[in-house]
């Protein structure tokens, strides 16, 4: 049998989710995960109960509750030991956010980019990175609280250096939709 990521009514987490189930997500044994934007949705709790030999970490610039370890910090300029990487980093509904200041984070226009440039050296060879961002296909937009990515934007700023392992563009009945969803491989 089959575990499911219980994903309860998120749209992020549901889209995660079917991620899954796709097969899309495969976590080596005892893997070091690292999760960017980690205060909206608890993401790691459901994971925890379907792989407890996760090791996870989150980064978020608000505090909050979580079972793995915690840094509350902000994801443009937080300094890695160069001797730590993580085999995976999952980030749910908040590239997208980074920079604009709606969480009381700090103002970078290119925020997202720098979040996704870090990633990118956290990760160690052969890692990757899930994430999900509002999709625009008319066209790369800046809102005040998130940005809406296009084809062209995806590629230059946020899968910059990546290959790109799985796409999907994911109908959702949220105002921000629909989203992308990508796994995006460290090769």
């Amino acid at each position: 049998m089959t575990a499911i990521y219980e994903a309860g009514d998120d749209v992020s987490l549901g889209i995660w989710a079917k991620a899954m189930a796709q097969g899309w997500i495969d976590f080596p044994l005892n893997a070091s995960v690292l999760e960017i934007g980690c205060a909206e949705a608890d993401w790691q709790s459901p994971m925890l109960a379907l792989r407890p030999d996760l090791r996870l970490t989150g980064i978020d610039w608000r505090p909050c509750d979580r079972p793995g370890n915690l840094i509350q910090g902000d994801v443009m300029n937080w300094q890695l030991s160069p001797s730590e990487r993580f085999d995976a980093i999952v980030s749910l509904s908040a590239i997208e956010h980074i920079g604009l200041g709606a969480y009381g984070d700090p103002l970078d226009p290119s925020g997202d980019i720098s979040a996704m440039q870090n990633a990118y050296m956290w990760l160690k060879h052969g890692g990757w990175m899930y994430l999900d961002v509002p999709y625009c296909s008319q066209g790369y937009e800046v809102k005040p609280k998130y940005r809406c990515y296009d084809d062209q934007a995806l590629a230059q700023r946020l899968c910059v250096d990546f290959r790109v392992r799985h796409r999907a563009i994911v109908e959702v009945d949220h105002p921000d939709g629909p989203y992308v969803a990508l796994v995006l491989e460290k090769s």
